[in-house]
């Protein structure tokens, strides 16, 4: 049986994030709405364009794994096989990140939108590895627990033994990355607003190739728990970093920054 702790789990995993959605959203609405709407479109943008892009990286990664020459290349190297798969992430977060900007600043160039273009694209990654996969496992979880269930047995045993910490865990990492690329967001579009459209794209390549390769490493040398630590460790400076500056342009300037 699934236990009360666990459907708890599932449904505040589910819940949580959202809320932190719909908060960002609105501090940032209400310090723009007086001047400039579009606000939900760029959500909308945002959301797409990380959905599309993990679609496209997908893809990639499936080609890239297929190729003879590059796992000869590759081989057992683990450092080298990090890189590039972190590099290529990075690369298609930093493409769905950009076309969010460029769209949102073509007629009415502001960078409230382009934040709220960050705030769309956490949420496409909490729809993605939040919203899809625990709410299949909520409604497999009332079947278990009803005597419906007839799916098969490693799903059945993964809802079972999955603890309700592992998915408060995971709402957290969705949230911290929440505010992390809504941080991101801002950097690109107050680079991007300055002519500097190279470095604007450059941003979230940094960003995300060094939460990629952060992650990896530390999976692969350091023991689980200090994996597991030193990973949300490093989520939880670049979210710190990402509110501070986000905040502290909010508070400076209530009115929309356009040309």
């Amino acid at each position: 049986m699934v236990s009360s702790g666990q459907f708890v789990g599932m449904g505040m995993a589910i819940v949580l994030p959202v809320l932190v959605v719909a908060v960002l959203y609105i501090i940032v609405n209400r310090h723009s709405r007086k001047i400039e709407t579009g606000m939900m479109g760029a959500v909308g943008y945002g959301a797409l364009g990380y959905l599309w892009q993990q679609l496209l990286y997908l893809m990639a990664v499936v080609m890239l794994t297929n190729q003879a020459w590059l796992r000869n290349a590759i081989g057992s190297h683990f450092v080298i096989s990090a890189v590039v798969y972190g590099f290529v992430c990075s690369i298609f977060v930093a493409l769905g990140m950009y076309w969010g900007i460029y769209l949102t600043n073509q007629k009415q160039r502001s960078i409230y939108r382009s934040i709220t273009i960050g705030i769309g694209f956490g949420l496409g990654n909490i729809a993605w590895n939040i919203l899809a996969p625990y709410s299949m496992s909520l409604y497999d979880a009332i079947r278990i627990n009803a005597g419906t269930f007839n799916g098969n047995e490693k799903t059945r045993e993964s809802i079972l033994t999955t603890a309700s910490a592992t998915m408060y865990l995971d709402a957290l990492k969705c949230v911290l990355l929440l505010v992390i690329y809504m941080g991101v967001a801002y950097m690109m579009a107050d680079l991007y607003l300055k002519g500097k459209k190279w470095q604007a794209g450059a941003v979230p390549v940094a960003a995300q190739l060094v939460i990629s390769l952060s992650n990896a490493f530390m999976r692969q040398y350091l023991p689980e728990l200090a994996a597991r630590i030193g990973i949300y460790a490093v989520l939880a400076l670049f979210a710190a970093a990402s509110a501070r500056t986000v905040f502290t342009f909010l508070l400076k300037y209530p009115e929309s920054v356009q040309d």
